[in-house]
């Protein structure tokens, strides 16, 4: 990869990644949360996340400047670990361990199979 080619990537991956962490924060705004109450903003956007991740992945190439602007970016921007891991630790620290359990598991499974959906594996076994 040249040097240009690298630094097309890093702004693709900057813009993108702007763009969907202020999709990330305008969902957030717009449901709200306050400590101990279950974290649907995050939820939303993760497994929104990994539906247009399972599509990219079907029509995309991977490494191609829509991949890193896409999914390295924007996508990368809009869902987030870190938030779930401390709304996760929130849940637990108000005393709401089943609340945590369920936002634990609903957010693997259905992260899971809305990335197999939108991938269409599922149909291929």
């Amino acid at each position: 990869m040249g040097e240009n080619d690298r630094m097309r990537s890093y702004i693709l991956v900057a813009l993108g990644g702007a763009i969907g962490a202020s999709m990330r924060w305008g969902v957030g705004e717009s449901i709200g949360r306050s400590p101990g109450e279950f974290p649907y903003a995050t939820l939303l956007v993760n497994v929104a996340g990994c539906v247009l991740i399972g599509l990219a992945a079907r029509t995309m190439v991977r490494g191609s400047q829509r991949w890193t602007f896409a999914v390295t970016g924007l996508l990368g921007g809009l869902t987030t670990y870190s938030t779930f891991t401390a709304e996760t630790r929130d849940l637990l620290d108000t005393g709401h361990a089943g609340l945590a359990l369920v936002y634990v598991g609903l957010s693997i499974v259905a992260g899971l199979a809305a990335t197999e959906i939108a991938r269409g594996d599922w149909t291929r076994r």
